[in-house]
């Protein structure tokens, strides 16, 4: 017999059911991409080749991502909760020294984009990034870079409060500022197959540490 409070174990409804069948759907779009673009470069893969890896139908893959460009930048944006995550690990216990401490932040990001995508597809994505800048996709990408921005400066936020930098540094500005300079350096990175993750590395912690002792004025005597 059913008593109250009881929950029959009927079908599961219909409208749960096809979220879903949506979200599988996009999972297995968004991994059928990455698999072409890494094997055979964005612009030899077309929508056709994705569909059929992911045993959907062009019109599908059109109808929720518009465009190659658009599903290229929602490619990224899935990786978003993996990199942040890894930054997070960072924050969790920084170096204590800004220079370590931002290296680390750097090498995350390069690390973590080569394990997604080669650097050709990242060329084509920086170049979608600006492209398509006001689609929706577009505009989840800024937003990983505002959250990735944040993220430095809450790094910056935890050497301040150890007392290892002064206490009226504005951490937000010099985690913008620090952010885009490793933005630059990415862009470096990618655009040279040959460039090593070590020596953009090395041209990082020399950018900074330039920067830190051009702030260190010698006192009067």
């Amino acid at each position: 017999m059913w008593h109250t409070g009881d929950q029959p174990n009927g079908p599961e409804p219909m409208s749960s059911l096809r979220e879903r069948q949506k979200s599988n759907r996009r999972r297995n779009i968004i991994q059928a991409a990455r698999d072409q673009f890494s094997m055979y470069g964005f612009d030899a893969t077309t929508i056709e080749m994705i569909a059929e890896r992911a045993e959907v139908s062009s019109v599908t893959i059109y109808n929720y991502y518009g465009t190659k460009t658009g599903l290229l930048l929602a490619l990224v944006a899935e990786s978003d909760t993996l990199l942040t995550e890894r930054i997070d690990a960072i924050l969790a216990d920084p170096p204590d020294d800004i220079v370590e401490a931002f290296a680390l932040f750097a090498a995350t990001i390069r690390d973590h984009a080569l394990s997604f995508l080669t650097k050709p597809v990242w060329r084509q994505t920086i170049a979608a990034s600006i492209i398509e800048g006001n689609s929706h996709f577009g505009r989840a990408y800024a937003r990983l870079d505002r959250e990735l921005a944040r993220q430095l400066s809450q790094i910056f936020v935890k050497l301040q409060r150890r007392g290892h930098l002064t206490p009226d540094t504005n951490v937000d500005v010099l985690g913008e500022s620090l952010f885009q300079l490793q933005n630059a350096r990415f862009i470096q990175f990618i655009s040279i197959d040959d460039l090593k993750s070590e020596t953009v590395d090395r041209y990082m912690r020399e950018d900074i540490a330039a920067i830190l002792s051009a702030s260190r004025v010698p006192a009067k005597t």
